[in-house]
């Protein structure tokens, strides 16, 4: 007789508690959870990814779900933007399940978890999820987690643990977890997304994905032949694409990735849009960012973050806004759009550091306007994320634990940039009032160029037309 295999159910955890009418943004395919998943499926287990984000669903519904499909296994993500959503989910839970929760907050919340209220175990994992998951479901786990409470345990899949991914090129992807893929963009292209790479080597201090707190997890990068292969998938499943975005935490980290990059993409018809770091380019000539632009580099998501050397400095990212202003401006002159973010609020941050910040903003977008190039701001207000560097010394300096951590939806805010989903806050943890802080970050936001429109629009029409 055959034994019944569990069922398990992961959950792209929701951002928000309740469904927002006016909520029209395009979100990302869970690829992470999609990795487990397939994992999981190639080892003959049944797996639905339900994805809460995408399907707008309000956490009462998704509990409701849950509670009428009674699962064996509940696979969650955790943010520190919604910490609190997915600890209710957990706890309104009435039947009898193993919850496996994962994220990189979980290196500093994994104490909360084991407080949680439910009477159902919990498996708190940071870290590769694909090969622990599996063990974890079938109960055969071959190390010893780094803490124990009761029926809540805590692992950490290092570069030294037997369930690390050391070869990244061997992962299998099944895209039809994802219900939004491809993303239908609001301009109008369709968009997949790939992963290249794990890790980060910069090491801001705002940031979770940090090099100084992930060093025990390593750099990992896919094979050119590995991420070409996943393409001409892509390109064959879905013939109607017409950009890939590339999530990695960091994809052009240094001159050689540039190459990389152009290596990759060249033999393909595909406009690509990826993260780079201020100081990829500094290195790198006009006319490789030009060959960059011609194997379909379409738009790069930059961290400016701001415009104040002093700032700068006290978050760990280059302080030389001159250097800032160079290599962006390379960028821009080969034809290649940018998506600059800008982060208002920081610790003691002034009302001088915010006038730099605005200031660099305006050059950098009169600049693209020069080269004839988009330019669009994404602007924020400073939140502490989990277990950074800068998190800690908020509260080394004696600020409220509990309220720096109830990091909420910032309604006021997405009021008067008319954007939802990326707009959370704790406090206002810099020198001025909000009000000022916020009209910075409405200021920032309208220097966004229609150049992307027109380009977008423009690659659209042209890839239609050859595709006739």
């Amino acid at each position: 007789m055959k034994l019944k295999r569990p069922h398990i159910i992961l959950i792209n955890s929701p951002l928000f508690r309740d469904t927002n009418p006016l909520y029209d943004e395009d979100s990302l395919p869970p690829l992470g959870l999609g990795y487990i998943g397939t994992y999981l499926k190639s080892n003959g287990f049944k797996v639905t990814l339900i994805d809460a984000v995408a399907q707008r669903l309000p956490l009462v519904e998704l509990a409701k779900l849950l509670n009428s499909e009674k699962p064996e296994f509940v696979g969650l993500n955790i943010f520190t933007t919604n910490y609190e959503l997915v600890k209710e989910l957990a706890e309104t839970l009435n039947f009898k399940t193993k919850l496996i929760i994962g994220g990189l907050s979980t290196k500093d919340l994994y104490k909360d978890i084991f407080l949680w209220n439910t009477f159902n175990p919990i498996d708190i994992v940071t870290g590769d999820g694909e090969f622990i998951t599996l063990d974890l479901i079938q109960d055969t786990v071959c190390e010893e987690p780094v803490a124990v409470i009761d029926n809540r345990r805590f692992f950490k899949v290092t570069s030294h643990s037997h369930y690390y991914v050391k070869n990244i090129n061997d992962l299998e992807l099944d895209r039809s977890y994802f219900v939004n893929e491809p993303v239908v963009h609001p301009l109008g292209f369709k968009e997949v997304n790939i992963v290249t790479s794990r890790g980060c080597i910069f090491n801001c201090k705002f940031c979770a994905a940090a090099y100084s707190l992930n060093q025990e997890f390593g750099i990992r990068e896919r094979s050119i032949v590995s991420v070409q292969k996943e393409l001409k998938q892509i390109e064959d499943d879905f013939p109607d694409v017409t950009s890939i975005r590339v999530l990695d935490d960091l994809f052009l980290k240094k001159a050689k990735h540039v190459h990389f990059a152009i290596q990759t993409f060249k033999p393909f018809g595909f406009k690509w849009r990826s993260m780079a770091h201020v100081m990829t380019f500094k290195n790198v000539d006009v006319l490789d960012l030009i060959e960059l632009k011609h194997s379909g580099c379409e738009e790069l998501f930059i961290g400016v973050e701001s415009g104040s050397p002093t700032v700068l400095k006290s978050i760990n990212k280059t302080n030389n806004t001159d250097l800032i202003i160079e290599n962006l401006t390379k960028v821009l002159q080969a034809g290649i759009g940018i998506k600059a973010y800008f982060i208002y609020g920081f610790p003691d941050e002034t009302l001088e550091d915010m006038e730099l910040t605005y200031n660099l903003a305006l050059q950098l977008s009169k600049i693209a306007s020069v080269y004839g190039t988009h330019f669009r701001t994404s602007v924020f207000q400073y939140r502490p994320y989990h277990g950074t560097a800068l998190y800690h010394e908020i509260l080394n300096e004696g600020f409220d634990a509990s309220k720096v951590r109830a990091i909420t939806p910032n309604e006021d805010l997405s009021q008067l940039v008319n954007r939802i989903q990326f707009n959370f806050h704790s406090g206002n943890y810099s020198k001025v009032g909000l009000d000022v802080l916020h009209s910075y970050i409405c200021k920032t936001t309208e220097l966004n160029s229609t150049k992307l429109i027109e380009s977008l629009r423009h690659a659209n029409k042209s890839r239609n037309v050859k595709a006739m």
